[in-house]
């Protein structure tokens, strides 16, 4: 996987999201244009039903656009084959999911390594998933399988096993939904280290203000519409 649509990671050109049940059609997007440069931080905001989840899944290549032109990475989505979209994901984007999406056998650390572990990483895997847990501040729940732990941990576990394996664009879906203030700026505040150290961009669709308030990017979506797409620089320290 190579380069971008020129200085872009992403680019959405009249992008639109049908959903159909038997003769009912359900527009999700509604001809999204966006353009998203390698190293942004932004959030994507609007009222449920807006479309905020659809088109992150759309970016991840987890789900198929009904019209228009998506590029992700320079690659056009529509275009490649399943086996494509599940190289993309695997190499090139980390995902935190409202639902956690974490393996329910495996402990915090094994679920945060298996990632690794289809990437091929050797004998650096468990150190590397060690590392991210304590800048969570879970190291001492590695050992411990999802049952085991709260919601929040979950979360943390789930944003971990997201960014370890240090992929270029991040797409998280509401990653603050189930922490405390404290956790949720320790969060956020590793995740604008990453970018600022490692150029990751991170692309988040959420209700949250205190997201919102370390984004330097917000578009917000009304109807599956981008409505507004505004440029800041949050003093965040």
């Amino acid at each position: 996987m190579s380069g971008t649509d020129g200085n872009f990671l992403i680019t959405a050109r009249g992008v639109t999201k049908i959903y159909r049940t038997g003769q009912i059609e359900a527009p999700a997007l509604r001809g999204v244009d966006l353009e998203v440069k390698s190293g942004e931080f932004i959030s994507i905001v609007g009222p449920s039903g807006s479309g905020k989840t659809t088109l992150l899944n759309l970016i991840g290549a987890l789900d198929s656009l009904t019209g228009g032109e998506l590029k992700v990475l320079g690659k056009d989505v529509s275009g490649l084959s399943r086996r494509e979209r599940a190289e993309l994901r695997l190499h090139h984007l980390g995902f935190v999911f409202q639902a956690y999406n974490l393996i329910p056998v495996l402990t915090a650390r094994e679920n945060v390594e298996f990632v690794l572990e289809l990437q091929g990483v050797g004998r650096e895997r468990s150190a590397r998933a060690e590392e991210v847990l304590g800048e969570l501040g879970l190291s001492e729940f590695s050992d411990r399988r999802p049952l085991e732990m709260s919601g929040g941990q979950q979360q943390r576990v789930a944003v971990a096993r997201a960014v370890a394996s240090r992929p270029r664009l991040v797409l998280a879906d509401e990653p603050t939904a189930n922490l405390d203030g404290e956790n949720a700026e320790v969060l956020l505040r590793l995740m604008r280290r990453l970018r600022d150290e490692q150029g990751m961009t991170f692309v988040f669709s959420t209700h949250d203000s205190r997201v919102v308030e370390h984004a330097e990017r917000i578009i917000t979506l009304t109807d599956g519409r981008v409505s507004q797409d505004e440029r800041r620089n949050p003093d965040r320290g």
